[in-house]
């Protein structure tokens, strides 16, 4: 099976997140603007939730990106985010439901805040804490266990 996680990160949690993701699913974690190098059965794809910087919604790059997303090059997609209290991986399911590609049930809105955001902190790292690595492997194990 042909797996493949990309994301969306303004400050660093996300890419965070994407790399907790890949390690499970035994992948690399990519950003959106490295290509598919083909079609894949299953993407694991996500971003921030950004309430202020554009209107309360999803990067417009990542938007683009889920936009132009094809359903004979994607047979499926695992949406994820992260913000301070919102949920954007809905928004990415929506977009991705209106493509026409299969979608994952399960979606996974981590709530992180600006936890060492890069905005705020030199760095821009997130430590994962012991429920979100769990809950992160119980993502990956059950958007690969639905498309079986």
């Amino acid at each position: 099976m042909k797996i493949a996680v990309r994301y969306q990160s303004g400050g660093g949690n996300t890419k965070t997140v994407a790399e907790a993701i890949a390690k499970v699913a035994g992948v690399k974690a990519e950003p959106i603007d490295v290509p598919l190098d083909d079609s894949v059965e299953l993407l694991f794809v996500g971003g921030g939730f950004y309430g202020g910087i554009v209107k309360g919604d999803i990067d417009p790059l990542l938007r683009n990106y889920l936009e132009e997303l094809e359903p004979d090059a994607v047979k499926s997609v695992a949406a994820f985010s992260t913000a301070g209290v919102l949920d954007g991986a809905k928004r990415i399911a929506n977009i991705v439901r209106q493509k026409g590609i299969k979608l994952c049930e399960d979606t996974l809105p981590l709530k992180v805040g600006t936890r060492n955001h890069r905005t705020f902190v030199k760095e821009g790292f997130l430590t994962l804490t012991d429920k979100e690595i769990a809950r992160i492997e119980q993502f990956v194990k059950n958007a690969i266990s639905s498309i079986n």
